[in-house]
């Protein structure tokens, strides 16, 4: 158990299960989660290392699928359902790719399990980017190396967001991260305004089906506040054209 410098007395809470879990504890300071999970990768004694997000609820056949399911692959994401009905379920189509397994080329790192040897062989999660396309960054450098695959009954629940800050701040950290991930490909800052639709591309699962369905005034409501995301996202690409590019 890595603990990023919490302030919620995670010792205490652990020390409750020591005489039934053989667990390990690590107060860190708090850098970012990149730096968390690599400490956890760094001193996991398990073949297999399986990264999951605190603000998420595992499935109860979770852990039993993932042993089932890494006995034959290398690096596995699963679907992400939402924990209530609300309308942060139609911002994240790529946490659900449907009812069959299938090769991806990205992963998300809130429901994530990697065999240890794969790290051994690539590297650890890039400590530079914080949080905000490190999983992208990782699934970089796995291509051609191992396949990244998704499997539906691999399942937790989670929401892609908690309000419309924490959405819109979200998308001006992914917008920052994304000149970072994509830095060759960016020029000068008159590239990235005339260009940033292509820089940025569609994302893999980006098609919603879900939402065409609903009905039309809240559909148009969320495409609304979709829009203005995309704006702090170009905001962000901004900021970050000016933090990394040296």
């Amino acid at each position: 158990m890595v603990d990023d410098g919490g302030q919620d007395n995670l010792a205490a809470v652990i020390g409750e299960f020591s005489g039934e879990l053989d667990l390990k504890y690590f107060k860190e300071k708090h850098l970012n989660v990149c730096h968390a999970r690599n400490v956890g990768i760094k001193n996991a004694r398990g073949d297999i290392l399986v990264f999951f997000d605190d603000d998420a609820v595992a499935d109860i056949d979770w852990l039993e699928n993932i042993s089932r399911i890494m006995e034959k692959e290398n690096v596995v994401v699963g679907r992400g359902k939402p924990l209530s009905d609300n309308m942060w379920q139609y911002f994240a189509p790529h946490y659900d790719r449907g009812d069959e397994p299938i090769e991806i080329s990205t992963i998300w790192e809130c429901n994530l399990a990697v065999k240890k040897e794969v790290f051994a062989a690539i590297g650890l999660f890039d400590e530079k980017i914080g949080w905000g396309h490190e999983g992208n960054e990782f699934a970089r450098r796995c291509q051609g190396k191992y396949r990244l695959m998704y499997y539906p009954e691999m399942i937790i629940f989670h929401d892609y967001a908690f309000g419309l800050i924490n959405y819109f701040l979200k998308q001006k950290k992914f917008g920052e991260k994304l000149v970072y991930l994509k830095i060759k490909e960016v020029k000068s800052l008159g590239e990235l305004f005339f260009n940033y639709k292509k820089i940025k591309g569609a994302g893999e699962g980006s098609k919603n089906d879900k939402l065409q369905r609903l009905p039309f005034f809240r559909k148009l409501i969320i495409k609304i506040v979709a829009q203005i995301g995309s704006g702090f996202h170009f905001c962000g690409s901004i900021i970050g054209y000016f933090k990394y590019k040296k």
